[in-house]
């Protein structure tokens, strides 16, 4: 029988494991299983033991057992229509109000106008250095 948290887990393990483009080959291998043992995991047909939910999370490369059990596909699908997801499969997605964002286009644009005067400064060197090496 296939309880409500069993088949959640295992949802959640199943996207995480395609997310990172893993096999459940490679997965049920790692953890010492048969491939049917870790497929009724995923499929939520069997009970997982928090030890069992560790290593599985250290296999996906995650911190540990409560990524997992933290995890929405909702965040990270949607995420992901609006941005390329990053090489290494994690997303990290944070809002900016519009005052933030106005304030850091500003400090851009400050920083644009530094960066050309630090251009000047910098020609206007090399022009002296070449003036001094010609006279020397």
């Amino acid at each position: 029988m296939i309880s409500a948290v069993n088949a959640r887990i295992g949802e959640k393990i199943r996207k995480i494991r395609e997310l990172k483009g893993l096999k459940q080959e490679n997965i049920a291998k790692e953890l010492g299983m048969s491939l049917g043992g870790y497929g009724k995991i995923e499929r939520g047909e069997s009970s997982i033991s928090i030890d069992r939910l560790e290593q599985i999370a250290k296999i996906l490369d995650l911190a540990d057992g409560m990524d997992i059990m933290k995890f929405d596909e909702q965040v990270v699908f949607n995420i992901q229509h609006n941005q390329s997801p990053s090489i290494n499969g994690v997303v990290n997605y944070y809002t900016v109000s519009d005052a933030e964002r106005a304030s850091f286009e500003l400090r851009i644009q400050e920083l644009k106008q530094v960066n050309q005067q630090l251009e000047k400064v910098i020609e206007n060197q090399s022009k002296m250095i070449d003036l001094l090496q010609s006279k020397i």
